[in-house]
């Protein structure tokens, strides 16, 4: 296995999920990429033209708060003997996941699972549901316990 993709959000999910994914590429000496993406919220505005600052300020909290997420990830992989980086994205994160699963040609993806009710999963769906129907490669979903 010589590409492994990681995708996190910063929730203690993550943290199990990187820990997972550290195990097996240690096993397989794999190419590490961890990815994390910023769903960019908008706000409606009544005028056009008007840029709202709150909507400016919540984006640079998301992305702060993305930046953070890939920071713990680093210090998961501290001294890991192959190369591995993170990659910041932007959009809807399922979308994200797979063009740039789609680009990067891992041999595995590893995410979690937020383990949403049934009702929940099937009026929202989840970003693991939704990239396990699409993805081209093998993926694992650690499942909180």
């Amino acid at each position: 296995m010589k590409k492994i993709m990681v995708a996190v959000d910063g929730s203690e999910m993550s943290k199990k999920v990187l820990q997972k994914a550290r195990v097996i590429a240690e096993k397989f000496e794999s190419e590490v990429l961890i990815l994390t993406v910023v769903k960019r919220l908008r706000l409606v505005h009544y005028h056009v033209g008007e840029e709202s600052a709150l909507t400016e300020q919540m984006d640079r909290e998301l992305e702060h708060d993305a930046q953070t997420t890939l920071e713990q990830a680093k210090k998961v992989f501290d001294n890991y003997p192959v190369k591995y980086e993170t990659l910041l994205a932007y959009g809807e994160p399922a979308e994200e996941i797979l063009i740039l699963a789609e680009r990067e040609k891992p041999e595995l993806l590893i995410m979690g699972n937020r383990g949403l009710g049934g009702f929940g999963r099937v009026m929202l769906g989840s970003v693991s549901t939704k990239v396990l129907h699409h993805i081209h490669c093998d993926m694992m979903i650690v499942k909180a316990e």
